[in-house]
């Protein structure tokens, strides 16, 4: 039987879990040491794009993210574009609305060396990175941003997006992850999806254990400096949209904590044809 009804609960539930500061310390894509004697065991997990097409990988090293970064630049030397966020490792990302825009990141350099050691400086700064190779004038391109573009995102955006998980990381003064805590609606025995429409509603629907289906409806908007808002996202505040691709969308943005460092969030979805 199909209800459809407010999810006042659900939503207050889903914002105590967002605003909440002590919490069970489910640690996940942290670093861990793998015996490569003094190799710096920092853990990444990379989402990237080859030429469009999107792949994820989890680097144990510093020298192994070394690496991926000159597989990276091997393909765009070759004609590809790629792009690539890290969405274990992130710092702390204070640039949003006008302040993103600001400080979104643009290097051109013919030198394959100075633009590696460039999309490493991004990655600390816990930017979306994207990197071309023009052959003709021998130049690298490169570009990185908080928020991607509205103009990319507006296109993007539109159909149902599976709702896999909340990521809540705690932060120190310097911006490193002191620890992260995860939500996942189907470990509590739902299932959530949000549908953004052309004319600005947002539907989200939730499948229960039991077969039941409550579903709400809001506005969804988007600003000029790419930032996404709705009430019936966690929080019901702006997001930085920090990934966006036909099979993902990562929404992110930071909150302030205490004077021992401040908490970043991260929403991840996985898009689907529909809900059933």
């Amino acid at each position: 039987m199909k209800n459809t009804l407010r999810l006042t609960l659900l939503l207050t539930a889903l914002a105590a879990i967002f605003m909440a500061c002590e919490k069970n310390n489910t640690t996940i894509d942290n670093g861990t040491t793998n015996g490569n004697g003094d190799n710096t065991a920092i853990e990444r997990v990379i989402i990237y794009t080859v030429g469009g097409n999107e792949n994820r990988r989890t680097l144990a090293t510093e020298s192994e993210w070394d690496a991926m970064l000159d597989r990276l630049c091997d393909q765009a030397y070759n004609g590809s574009e790629v792009s690539f966020c890290n969405i274990s490792q992130q710092r702390c990302i204070k640039a949003t609305g006008e302040e993103a825009v600001k400080n979104n990141q643009t290097l051109s350099t013919t030198s394959r060396e100075e633009m590696k050691e460039w999309m490493k400086k991004m990655e600390k700064q816990g930017l979306t990175v994207c990197v071309s190779y023009d052959k003709k004038s021998g130049t690298w391109n490169g570009k990185a941003y908080a928020t991607a573009p509205s103009q990319h995102t507006l296109g993007s955006i539109l159909g149902t997006w599976h709702f896999k998980c909340l990521v809540m990381s705690q932060l120190d003064a310097d911006g490193n992850i002191k620890h992260n805590d995860l939500y996942e609606p189907e470990a509590g025995g739902g299932t959530m999806y949000y549908t953004f429409s052309a004319d600005g509603t947002l539907t989200l629907t939730v499948l229960g254990m039991d077969s039941t289906t409550a579903t709400d409806k809001s506005k969804w908007t988007l600003s000029d400096d790419g930032e996404l808002s709705s009430e019936l996202l966690p929080g019901g505040t702006s997001w930085n949209v920090s990934w966006i691709t036909p099979s993902t969308m990562i929404l992110s943005r930071n909150e302030k904590g205490t004077e021992e460092g401040e908490y970043f969030y991260q929403l991840r979805f996985e898009s689907v044809a529909d809900t059933k």
